[in-house]
């Protein structure tokens, strides 16, 4: 008897219910931007285009290398921040010896996501040792960098922070406070 009644609500449910041909993603939102350069041999400027809007808001970033770099490192921290401005523990934390990654890429899926978006738009060092020089990242949107699907939609602190591997001194730290929301069809949920 239980069965037949299981059997029934599952055959019956899918037949009430409309089909939702909705495209759903998650985008970021940056609110804040900070840059911290603790080092002469990096100079960064940014500019944050139309940043109220959250399918338009573009970066771009001007980086000019003073010495020659043989070696750097990154943490990438994700940090989820509470209603009341607490930043929680990282849900995200992953060193990465960026010389490493760029001779070998796929060592990491999840950087190779963003890194391969980031790299499609700029002009960055493709091996190391990197010398003096000017590069630049143009028209970084916020809304079509990859999110991983396991972050939750809510408010966030994205930390780079950049160290020399041999000294273990930092050079450089960026952080993006923002907001995850999720887009239906290209328009926000209200």
């Amino acid at each position: 008897m239980k069965q037949s009644i299981l059997l029934f609500i599952l055959v019956l449910i899918p037949l009430c219910m409309e089909q939702a041909n909705a495209f759903i993603k998650l985008v970021g939102v940056a609110k804040k931007i900070e840059f911290i350069s603790l080092t002469r041999a990096f100079n960064v400027s940014y500019k944050v285009h139309y940043p109220k809007s959250v399918t338009n808001q573009s970066i771009d970033l001007d980086i000019d290398v003073t010495r020659t770099i043989k070696d750097l490192r990154l943490t990438f921290l994700y940090h989820t921040v509470t209603r009341n401005g607490t930043v929680q523990n990282a849900l995200i934390r992953r060193p990465i010896d960026i010389c490493f990654f760029l001779r070998n890429p796929k060592s990491d899926r999840l950087v190779k996501t963003v890194y391969d978006y980031v790299n499609d738009r700029s002009i960055l060092p493709t091996r190391c040792p990197f010398g003096p020089g000017s590069y630049s990242a143009r028209n970084i949107r916020t809304s079509d960098v990859p999110v991983p699907a396991f972050l939750p939609p809510a408010e966030f602190l994205l930390e780079l922070l950049y160290y020399s591997e041999v000294r273990a001194e930092k050079l450089m730290e960026f952080r993006v406070h923002g907001k995850l929301v999720r887009l239906i069809d290209g328009i926000l949920p209200k």
